[in-house]
This record gives structure tokens, C-alpha cells and sequence, in this order.
């Protein structure tokens, strides 16, 4: 029965019982409606919403973001060695020092944005930093052939370095806008979806950019097609996106109460004062910087040197390549999804708590990615074997989305952003050291000793990461997110007439 007939149908019952003992319709109307308005509030958590559109455009926004990061990991074997793709394109004579450095020069500026854009998103909105920083990053990967060509190694360099300095305004942004868009019954699903989009970039750019590397655009046509694709999802979001359900313009008002009353407890109306002190004194957060730390050096030595191990090491061309350096984030993305709603379902049914489920969760991804490298470096695997491990340490890492990333939310919604901001900023210093210690450590891109010595540093560095995060994390929010709601909430009433 539809919600209007519900409403009539309730209204003649009221009117066909009036007597002596209910002299007021008023008060049988204000129930009726209520009723009404409950059941719509009811049936919001279970259907399609205005909501479930945004966390979509913000997916595609993560997949884009991580295909501009990732499309240089195989485009620089394209790059360096034109045998491997269309041969019919300039090869740039960059040893492997410069081809690091080159891979690392994203990080440089990664890391300087992260905390000014939490702290900008916060207080202006998501919507038009997130567009400015793709846009920004989709206009440089197009000019990124002619940086490389006609600038060399410094040119690209600076031209990396300011598409980092752009894309590190993509993560707090979004943080901001899920802190605004995800009701708690749905975090887990919401929050997971949009960001399994960074793997889900990683499995669509790594066997692209081979194909485009090997078709008559050689090379270059990764960055123009990637690039291209960057401005067309920039305009559908500035004509769709919201940075909040209060400011979109054809929400239902049923959808826009369950959100903000599913939300009121956690998160403030207006933009709050940061509490910059109780923040860097929270271990909480120290545990959370220690996480991303680990989480950012063991997972970017593999994301963007695996296009290398599997070309120098594993023997494959640049088009098996890209589908097999692909193949693990297809399953690290589909454990996102099922991780997701399984975290979901045991927080509605409480049947662990929830800081016990966030370490279980990245134990899974850690430990297990761990374990998964130890044996890649301690057997003598055949190719095949060697592909399996890489996946499994790859798929597990999947549990980070369920596990310490979701807890920037759980501490403190009101600051989401600027938690990120600030764990995502100082984690990227080891983004930046990751290629350089592959450097380092391999010196002859053949040697299969020296890639087992990368992937037992991955390996210690994620068990060390998680062992401080099992002891001192937690899922509770903090008092520093909740005091400044109380302080507004005494502020409303001292306003009030």
C-alpha cells in the first residue's frame, strides 16, 4: 500500500471511531502522520536513495584518482624499454635511480596538501575541492607525454609532484562528504564501496594502460584516454554531486531525516573548532598514524613496482603484464565488497564490538599479507606460485577498508577529514621512501634475490604496523568529538529566546 492510501486509510478509521472517549481528531491525525512518516524513515534504510547516487560518482571519482596515480607504474616500462609496447614510440633513456625517482615524485606533493584540504572540506564542503583537485590532476596527465618527452626527468618530476599536491586534496575531501552522506547502519557498506574505487582503478588502469601502450597510440594514449576520462567525470560531478543532503537540491525529505537523524549524535550541524592538542595527544591517533604508516610503505612497494617484478622477474610482456599486475586488486576489490557487508552485518547484530572488529579485520590484512610475503621470499615458487602469493598478499590487504581506514570515522566524525589529513599526510613519507628503498635494494631489475629482499621488508613492516594497532586501537568515539557537540548544543540553548 502506497504511503498516501496509508495516510487516508488511517484518517477514515479515525473518523469512523470518533465518540465520548476521543473528542479530538487533532491528536488521531498527528499520530497517523507520525506513523506515516516513521514507516517512510523505515523504508529509506532499504532503498535506493539520493544517497547511494553520491557514493557512487564518489566510487568512479577514487577509481579515476587511482588510475592517474598508477598509470605511470606500467606506462614507465613502455617508456624505458620500447620493445615491450608499440616500438614505433620515442624510448626516454632513464636508468632505474631516475625511473624511481620519477615514481616517487607523485608522494612529494601528496603529502603537503593533507591537512589544509581536511580542514578546507570541513568548513566549505567536499563538493568543489574534490572537482578542482581531479581537474587539476586530468589536465597534467594529458601534458604528462610532453613533460616527459621535451622536459626529462625534472619536468616530469615537477609535473608528478603537482598532480600530488592536487590529488592529496582527494581523500580528506571525500572523508568529509561520507561523514556527511553515510548513515551509521550503512557506514561500513558506503565507506568501503567509494573507497575499494582505488583498487578498482588499480584493476581497470594496469591491463588499460598495457593494451593502450601496445595500440597505435603507443604510450602516450594512456595518459591522453586517462586523462580525457578525468574532465568528463569532473563535470558530472559538479552537475550531480552534494556536499551534504542539506544542500542537495532533489533529495526526498524522508531520505535527508534518516540520514541527519541517524547522524545527529556524532556529527555537528556547522563547522567546529579543531581540537589540535587533544588530537596529537590521543593514542588513538598515534595508533592510527602508526597504521597508515604501515599500510602506505608495505602496500606501495608493491603497487608500484609489481609491473617491474613481473616484466624483469616473472618474464612477461607489457599486455600480460598489466593483466596479471591487475588480477590481484580484482580480488582485493571483490573482498572490499563482501568484508563490507559482513562488518555491516556484525555491527547491527552486535556480535563483537566494534573495536574488536576493526583489529580483526586488519590483522586479517596485515598479518596475512605478511605471511603471504614471507612465503614468497622463503620458497622457491614457480611463476604461477609466485602470482598466487602476490594476490593473496594483495587480497587480504583488503581488510584495511573494514579495519584502521573506517576508524578516522569512529574516533570522530566531526573531524574525519583532518584525522585522514593528517595519518594520510605523514603516512605518505613512506610513499615517497617506498620506491626509493626498491631502488636501493634492487640494483639489477633481474635479480630475484634483491625482489625477495622488498618483499620481506613489505612483510615486517606490516606485522610491526599491526602489532601497535591490536594493542592501543580503538573503535570509541573520542571526547574531544563529542565535547565540541555538547558545546554547541549549550550554545543553541543559550540562543535560544
Amino acid at each position: 500500500m502506497s504511503y498516501n492510501k496509508l495516510f487516508y486509510e488511517k484518517l477514515r478509521l479515525i473518523y469512523n471511531n470518533q465518540d465520548e472517549k476521543k473528542p479530538s481528531i487533532r491528536e488521531d491525525y498527528d499520530d497517523a502522520l507520525n506513523e506515516i512518516n516513521n514507516a517512510k524513515l523505515n523504508l529509506e534504510k532499504f532503498t535506493w536513495g539520493e544517497r547511494h547516487k553520491q557514493t557512487l560518482i564518489l566510487f568512479f571519482g577514487m577509481v579515476i584518482s587511482y588510475g592517474l596515480r598508477v598509470n605511470l607504474s606500467v606506462g614507465i616500462v613502455a617508456m624505458t624499454d620500447k620493445s615491450s609496447a608499440n616500438p614505433h614510440f620515442i624510448e626516454l633513456p632513464w636508468n632505474e635511480s631516475s625511473k624511481s625517482k620519477v615514481l616517487s615524485s607523485f608522494f612529494w606533493g601528496y603529502l603537503i596538501t593533507q591537512v589544509y584540504a581536511g580542514q578546507m572540506a570541513q568548513k566549505y564542503g567536499g563538493k568543489y575541492f574534490l572537482a578542482g583537485a581531479l581537474g587539476v590532476s586530468g589536465i597534467l596527465t594529458i601534458f604528462t607525454p610532453v613533460s616527459a618527452i621535451h622536459g626529462g626527468v625534472l619536468v616530469m618530476c615537477a609535473n608528478r609532484m603537482v598532480q600530488g599536491m592536487a590529488q592529496g586534496l582527494i581523500f580528506p575531501s571525500v572523508n568529509v562528504l561520507l561523514s556527511k552522506w553515510a548513515p551509521t547502519s550503512e557506514k561500513g557498506r558506503l565507506i568501503s564501496f567509494v573507497f575499494s574505487g582505488t583498487q578498482f582503478g588499480s584493476l581497470v588502469m594496469l591491463p588499460t594502460a598495457g593494451l593502450l601502450a601496445s595500440s597505435s597510440g603507443g604510450w602516450p594514449a594512456i595518459f591522453y584516454v586517462s586523462g580525457a576520462l578525468t574532465l568528463v567525470w569532473v563535470l558530472v560531478w559538479s552537475l550531480m554531486g552534494a556536499s551534504s543532503p542539506s544542500e542537495h537540491q532533489t533529495i526526498s525529505e524522508a531520505e535527508k531525516k534518516f540520514i541527519i537523524n541517524s547522524l545527529s549524535n556524532t556529527t555537528s550541524k556547522k563547522p567546529l573548532p579543531t581540537p589540535w592538542g587533544k588530537i596529537f595527544k590521543s593514542i588513538p591517533m598515534w595508533t592510527l598514524i602508526i597504521a597508515h604508516l604501515s599500510q602506505n610503505l608495505g602496500f606501495w612497494i608493491l603497487l608500484t613496482n609489481m609491473p617491474t617484478y613481473i616484466n624483469y622477474i616473472l618474464k612477461f610482456n607489457i599486455k600480460s603484464n598489466g593483466f596479471l599486475s591487475a588480477m590481484p586488486y580484482l580480488i582485493m576489490w571483490i573482498l572490499i565488497i563482501a568484508f563490507s557487508w559482513i562488518s555491516d552485518y556484525i555491527r547491527t547484530h552486535s556480535l563483537i564490538s566494534n573495536t574488536n572488529q576493526r583489529k580483526m579485520w586488519n590483522s586479517l590484512a596485515h598479518w596475512g599479507g605478511a605471511l603471504a610475503l614471507v612465503s614468497l621470499y622463503i620458497f622457491d615458487t614457480s611463476t604461477t606460485g609466485a602470482i598466487v602469493l602476490l594476490t593473496v598478499a594483495l587480497g587480504l590487504n583488503s581488510g584495511v577498508f573494514t579495519g584502521f581506514l573506517t576508524n578516522h570515522l569512529d574516533l570522530a566524525p566531526n573531524f574525519a577529514g583532518t584525522l585522514l589529513g593528517i595519518t594520510n599526510s605523514i603516512a605518505n613519507l613512506t610513499s615517497i621512501l617506498g620506491p626509493l628503498l626498491v631502488g636501493f635494494i634492487v640494483t639489477d631489475s633481474s635479480n630475484k634475490d634483491q625482489w625477495g629482499l622488498v618483499f620481506l621488508c613489505s612483510a615486517g613492516v606490516f606485522f610491526i604496523g599491526n602489532l601497535f594497532y591490536v594493542i592501543f586501537g580503538t573503535a570509541d568515539t573520542q571526547s574531544w568529538n563529542d565535547a565540541s557537540i555538547n558545546n554547541e548544543i549549550k550554545a543553541d540553548k543559550n540562543e535560544d529566546p
